[in-house]
């Protein structure tokens, strides 16, 4: 290391601090303590691993599955909130068997005071650090994985303490509150026989488990991955089939148009306009609603198909009716039935029925 050439004067004493370029990684060497009672009931506190620095805990945050957009874990199953996929029971089995091989079996999971302190300074400093760096680290972190999260839980808090001296002086005295907790092992009752944030929590700032959390978030990156493909797959799909819809549906217009053009551009036959007029008020019948007579004396309006020569012209009656608040026309014979608004003439209509008989004969009863 090549220390800077520094001039003292003869008989001053100088004082130099020299730090090094690239400083250590910093290296985990405080121990994961659990609170156990022995069987002769004595307290004590039973080492199961070793508490992770700042950066092994966000070495374990850089996994891509921690960079996804908020659409993408909702292609997750979940339960509770808590994401699910295959292989992500691995976590609470390799937590029970470290237990197990310590000897320690705590009902409701809970570490050594000192040690819970240290855990959370860690995880505090990587959060921090993370979540200034990465849009909506944070907030995904706490929406899937630390639910207990609360807000910058890495931010110390404090309180201003006033007093006065014998002059009459005002003091402010700034005194450090509880800090925000980043580990809350109660939030799931201490469970951690499943995977949910306790579980996760204890994983993250345990540097064996490390291993274990990088495998089971590799296996839910490639689930998270094929879902999104699917997903994104279903959503061209989707569109594609819009698209067509759509299309179709402008072609069906611009083809609706031109033969309501076409329709309205040719003279009518006399049964056309009759018809028209007893169902639309209008001789020439309107783009949504006109009779085409097919053949002779059959007409059409793409829905019906009335032959007129079946009409009963003794039972065959013009009426006014209302249904409803409304007033209504009807040409009937009792078989056949056509309605127009109460707004032309009954007359008039009567008229057209007469000149359309005559066009096209109906049938005859005696009554």
């Amino acid at each position: 290391m090549n220390l800077p050439k520094v001039l003292v004067a003869p008989g001053r004493a100088l004082l130099i601090s020299v730090s090094l370029v690239c400083p250590l990684k910093a290296v985990a060497s405080d121990p994961l303590l659990i609170p156990h009672v022995s069987p002769e009931g004595r307290e004590t506190a039973v080492r199961v691993g070793t508490i992770a620095s700042s950066e092994q805990i966000c070495e374990v945050l850089n996994h891509p599955i921690f960079n996804r957009s908020k659409d993408d874990y909702r292609v997750l199953d979940s339960i509770n909130s808590d994401l699910r996929w295959d292989g992500i029971e691995a976590a609470p089995l390799w937590v029970q068997k470290k237990f197990r091989d310590s000897g320690v079996r705590p009902y409701r999971l809970e570490i050594e005071e000192s040690a819970n302190r240290i855990a959370n300074q860690n995880l505090a400093r990587c959060l921090e650090r993370s979540d200034k760096s990465r849009k909506d680290f944070y907030s995904n972190l706490r929406t899937h994985f630390l639910h207990y999260l609360p807000d910058a839980c890495y931010e110390q808090e404090f309180d201003i303490e006033k007093t006065v001296d014998d002059r009459g002086n005002l003091i402010q005295r700034r005194t450090l509150r509880q800090n925000k907790r980043c580990i809350d092992f109660s939030y799931n009752s201490g469970r951690y026989d499943a995977w949910n944030p306790t579980t996760f929590s204890l994983m993250l700032i345990w540097v064996e488990a490390h291993p274990v959390l990088l495998r089971i978030f590799d296996q839910g990156h490639q689930t998270l991955l094929a879902q999104v493909q699917q997903r994104d797959q279903k959503i061209i799909e989707e569109r594609t089939a819009q698209n067509q819809r759509q299309q179709a549906f402008r072609q069906q217009a611009n083809e609706s148009d031109q033969q309501w053009q076409q329709y309205a551009s040719r003279t009518r036959s006399l049964m056309e306009q009759v018809f028209n007029f007893a169902t639309t008020g209008t001789v020439a019948g309107t783009k949504y609603e006109r009779w085409t007579e097919v053949q002779k004396c059959v007409m059409s309006n793409g829905r019906l198909q009335i032959d007129s020569r079946t009409i009963n012209m003794t039972a065959f009656r013009v009426s006014k009716q209302k249904f409803g608040n409304l007033a209504y026309l009807v040409s009937s014979d009792g078989s056949v039935r056509l309605s127009t608004p109460d707004t032309i003439p009954a007359d008039r209509l009567q008229n057209a029925w007469r000149e359309a008989f005559k066009e096209c004969p109906g049938q005859t009863s005696r009554f």
